[in-house]
């Protein structure tokens, strides 16, 4: 009788003690959603450009100099139809390469930039958040006689949708 008598006191303990933990759980939980999560009331921006600016809108270059010639490391933006669609033009040592650059819709019109590498030569194209603060996308470089480009970073969006939850006993 004293075993189970002492193994039910132990096991309401046990309950009260889970319960305490679960309801506080969803309290950090809570708030840290809150700081992850980008909560955005945005502006709607058109999917499609009205018209398509035929000059480069960032460019970067580097003059990299051997013994015998001096050569252009560029690496230029171009605006697509597409809103957060960029044409991506290299060109160095007589070899020239395209590639393309999709920026996350931040709910904001984009804002593209190249930044210089680490390594000559080389830049890190990518974008501007809305607190103006650079997010790199894709890194540009010559290796092995190669225009070489690597995806450094991704980035996506997501739309949640608020859940209504019951909390019985606060």
């Amino acid at each position: 009788m004293f075993f189970q008598h002492t193994t039910m006191k132990l096991f309401y303990a046990l309950v009260i003690v889970l319960y305490f933990i679960s309801c506080h759980a969803n309290d950090n939980q809570q708030d840290n959603v809150v700081k992850d999560s980008v909560i955005r009331n945005y502006e709607n921006i058109p999917l499609q450009r009205s018209s398509v600016n035929p000059n480069a809108v960032k460019t970067y270059r580097e003059e990299v100099k051997s013994f015998e010639t001096t050569d252009q490391f560029i690496v230029s933006l171009f605006e697509t139809k597409e809103t957060f669609h960029y044409l991506l033009k290299l060109q160095f040592k007589n070899l020239e390469v395209k590639d393309t650059l999709k920026v996350p819709d931040f709910g904001m019109a984009p804002s593209v930039e190249i930044l210089k590498g680490d390594t000559r030569p080389s830049c890190v194209v990518g974008f501007l958040d809305k607190n103006k603060k650079f997010r790199e996308l894709k890194l540009v470089y010559f290796e092995n006689n190669k225009l070489k480009v690597r995806v450094l970073k991704h980035y996506a969006v997501a739309t949640y949708q608020d859940t209504v939850t019951t909390t019985f006993g606060h």
